[in-house]
């Protein structure tokens, strides 16, 4: 029964892995996440956290690229250590602030521009949206419960089916 389970979820299920780096350059802190897809067209179910961290990620990236060129232009002159404390003050680094981080979505399309997503305002689920592929890399899609109904507390909540 579980290695048919198994089996069909890996046609749909997919591994979101992330590595993250500290401005001390100290810490490599390496994360994952996973998503499933719902249709043929690139269109996944996660985690709202997942995706927060996806968007953080970009955000994060495009501030330690203003500190870099900022920094690029202080003088390497005898006030250069001042000057970047002040600039380190500016963009609220130390060694322990995350400054870099790389996302990958393992066999899920061929390649992508960009992604769209909308979290739930509620819940912890988030649709993500995979746009400007060419080929999917899934073979598979989950599918759900019609009648949720006999979904009870204590009861296997998912459950992979043939057919």
């Amino acid at each position: 029964m579980f290695v048919n389970a198994i089996e069909t979820a890996l046609q749909f299920t997919r591994p979101v892995h992330s590595i993250m780096r500290t401005y001390g350059g100290k810490q490599i802190i390496p994360g994952s996440g996973t998503l499933f897809f719902v249709n043929e067209e690139a269109c996944a179910i996660t985690c709202k956290h997942v995706i927060e961290i996806l968007i953080d990620s970009e955000n994060k990236n495009k501030h330690y690229r203003e500190f870099v060129k900022e920094r690029s232009l202080l003088p390497k002159d005898n006030k250069f250590k001042k000057a970047l404390q002040g600039l380190e003050l500016k963009y609220h680094y130390n060694e322990s602030t995350i400054i870099q981080m790389k996302n990958t979505f393992v066999d899920c399309v061929d390649r992508f521009d960009s992604f769209s997503c909308d979290l739930h305002p509620e819940y912890d689920l988030g649709i993500i949206r995979f746009n400007g592929y060419s080929k999917t890399l899934y073979k598979g899609i989950a599918r759900f419960l019609k009648d949720g109904s006999a979904i009870k507390q204590g009861k296997l909540l998912c459950r992979v089916y043939d057919g």
